[in-house]
């Protein structure tokens, strides 16, 4: 059961998007799959449309017990067979644990209580587009990290500062944290700065960089409008990038075995 922070510290860079488009392809794929919000702004709980949740992820991180998570899991109305997905609502309580701590001074919980949850094939964690504590959590219980970038300046410099927080972690509580690879979204292709932004971003990570990357369509508004998987919208982009998160999931579930 691979666990998978999906991160950027830099803002509007699509990483929500990237998280439902991977959860959307589990999904088809036949596979359970569990998204966990720790993003006090809630946007995949929105767009999930879970069905009145419990317990949130803020009750999971006050009260990191086996019995905290499953009141926690919550059905959600989004949904393609012949797989599921279930979620950890975010919650705007979840800013009290966001405040930022030095390495000596950081002690997980999210991990107390995920270590014996069953039933699932694939955990996605979207997480806040900060560096505080709830992506630090995220990062302490997760078996792979996938960095988001825009192919702008400050993307690459939020991709730069996350790839040196994954590898803090690694070192200090999580020795078996991995870097999946940095994946360039929104990109457009008849764009000079993005044509120049990729290939720095090329000279930044090397190998790192997982092709192919997503490109801009209008089919993620509408999935989003919709609260729908894109994998369901019936137009030529939503086709195009269905097909580029299944191989990037295929390249999760092989990173595991």
């Amino acid at each position: 059961m691979p666990i998978v922070s999906v991160l950027s510290l830099k803002g509007g860079v699509g990483k929500t998007s990237v998280v439902l488009g991977l959860a959307g392809a589990a999904t088809v794929k036949g596979l359970a799959t569990l998204v966990i919000d720790l993003d006090p702004q809630g946007n995949a709980t929105s767009i999930l449309a879970a069905q009145k949740p419990k317990k949130t992820a803020s009750d999971v991180l006050a009260h990191p017990t086996l019995d905290t998570l499953h009141e926690a899991l919550t059905a959600c109305s989004w949904e393609v067979a012949p797989g599921e997905v279930d979620v950890i609502c975010s919650s705007p309580d979840l800013i009290k644990h966001d405040s930022f701590r030095d390495a000596a001074n950081f002690h997980p919980h999210l991990g107390k209580a995920l270590r014996r949850l069953e039933g699932y094939d694939l955990i996605l964690i979207d997480c806040p587009p900060s560096l505080g504590s709830l992506t630090r959590e995220a990062l302490s219980t997760s078996d792979q990290a996938l960095i988001v970038a825009t192919p702008s300046y400050f993307g690459l410099q939020g991709a730069e500062r996350a790839a040196v927080e994954i590898e803090e972690i690694r070192k200090k509580h999580n020795p078996t944290l991995h870097l999946l690879g940095v994946l360039a979204n929104r990109v457009r292709s008849v764009s000079e700065e993005h044509d120049f932004r990729i290939a720095e971003l090329g000279d930044l990570f090397g190998k790192q960089v997982l092709k192919p990357s997503i490109p801009d369509r209008i089919a993620f508004q509408q999935a989003e409008g919709y609260g729908k998987p894109i994998q369901t919208m019936n137009s030529a982009g939503a086709r195009e990038v269905s097909q580029i998160f299944e191989k990037h999931l295929n390249k999760i579930m092989k990173a595991t075995r």
